[in-house]
């Protein structure tokens, strides 16, 4: 007897994976410090007082603190003007200032120590915080002054005769750099200090609003290197109203909220990005970033509901959400939905199931390459399974149901080359 052999099935399926990090608890803060003082928000140039005021309070200084460091300031202040008055200059003067913070305040430098109320408590500096100190006092001796600012520093300049003089706050000598400079050693003894000038490649005078958000831009990037995103939007917010919404500060604020947001996405928690972006537009306004951030996450959340629930569950999802997809995209994710749905039926050898559901996609969608692809994967699987029923019918040696087996298949499927070539050999 001749054997008909069997075939082996095959069928499309369609995967998709996300990774779920374990999800992380945080609160996020879109208010602003009620205890800035909105009207100095318009303000390029601050007096003493609120400047330092706003310092502290951008360094995260507590009330009490903050009046309790500003009445010290005022006690050195007091001490400072009787050795201002005997000097003639503006350079002689922020000379004298910059010997008496270092004498008074400051003792250690650290790259990262941006909040002055530490600076004040404990010595330790760095280039933005001695920056604010020194100004304060130039502030209150009335010498003009501000800040500058580059990529990875920033220092003072005071006005001598409408001349500018550039102030290395990080040195205590940082007067005039590159000048040479005098140190009464006593004995009848004294040495030379020169701080090297320094060519500050991208520097930019900047207003005292913008200075005393360098410390809040720095205490950023302080939490983003411990990976506290979230703790930098309300830090991120007083920093956009203290500037006046201006566009560098809207440009940071909008990076911090999109940071959080895709925190949010990586732990798979698209529907809770979503609504914190909403929220995020709702008090500060749209942009094109959070609207496109919106759109990939309702892409991924789409991708999920796919993947966890049934065909006309993801079809609803897409169909009540279609103004958050591109027109592409939101064909793609149908399309996909139709080919998981199919695939799981086709996981449990329901083939005709699975081609319905394809046919659903094709009605719905029209012409579809990958949809198409698969249906005739299916088909080909029904006419296998009529193959390999006939093969063990023809097999037992009941050739009659064999033959009969292989004509039902063309009932359903006429031009099927497998059951066609079957009726054939049988036919001989």
């Amino acid at each position: 007897m001749v054997c008909m052999k069997k075939l082996f099935l095959f069928f499309a399926l369609c995967f998709f994976f996300a990774a779920i990090l374990s999800a992380q608890n945080f609160s996020v803060r879109f208010e602003m410090d009620p205890r800035l003082d909105k009207s100095l928000f318009s303000l390029a140039e601050l007096p003493a007082e609120p400047f330092m005021r706003s310092a502290l309070l951008a360094s995260g200084a507590g009330q009490e603190e903050t009046e309790r460091h500003l009445k010290a300031l005022e006690a050195l202040r007091q001490e400072l003007s009787a050795r201002l008055n005997s000097l003639q200059s503006e350079e002689e003067k922020a000379d004298a200032i910059l010997f008496f913070i270092y004498e008074k305040l400051l003792s250690k430098y650290d790259f990262y120590q941006t909040r002055v109320d530490l600076a004040l408590e404990s010595g330790v500096y760095n280039c933005v915080s001695s920056a604010i100190i020194f100004m304060f006092f130039c502030k209150a001796a009335g010498i003009p002054v501000v800040a500058n600012e580059t990529p990875r520093h920033a220092f003072c300049s005071i006005f001598q005769d409408g001349q500018a003089i550039d102030v290395e706050t990080t040195n205590p000598y940082g007067v005039n750099p590159g000048k040479k400079r005098g140190q009464n050693l006593g004995g009848g003894k004294s040495q030379w200090i020169t701080v090297p000038a320094k060519n500050y490649s991208g520097r930019r005078q900047v207003d005292d609003r913008r200075t005393v958000a360098m410390v809040y831009n720095n205490r950023i990037s302080q939490l983003q290197r411990k990976k506290q995103d979230a703790q930098t939007v309300g830090l991120a917010v007083d920093a956009y109203e203290l500037q006046g919404h201006s566009a560098v500060s809207r440009n940071d604020l909008e990076l911090c909220v999109g940071n959080v947001s895709a925190l949010l996405t990586r732990e798979g928690r698209e529907e809770e990005a979503v609504a914190f972006l909403r929220k995020a537009q709702e008090a500060f306004g749209s942009c094109d970033s959070w609207t496109k951030k919106i759109s990939n996450n309702y892409y991924n959340w789409a991708l999920k509901k796919i993947k966890t629930e049934g065909l006309e569950e993801s079809w609803a999802f897409l169909d009540e959400n279609k103004e958050n997809f591109s027109q592409k995209d939101f064909a793609e994710l149908k399309e996909a939905a139709c080919l998981t749905a199919a695939a799981s039926a086709a996981g449990k050898r329901d083939w005709k199931a699975a081609i319905a559901i394809v046919d659903q996609g094709l009605k719905e969608l029209g012409q579809s390459k990958r949809l198409q692809n698969s249906k005739s994967a299916y088909q080909q699987n029904v006419a296998i399974d009529f193959h390999n029923a006939a093969a063990d019918l023809f097999n037992a040696g009941k050739k009659d149901e064999a033959l009969e087996k292989i004509k039902e298949g063309l009932a359903e499927m006429p031009d099927n080359k497998i059951l066609l070539n079957d009726l054939s050999k049988m036919s001989n």
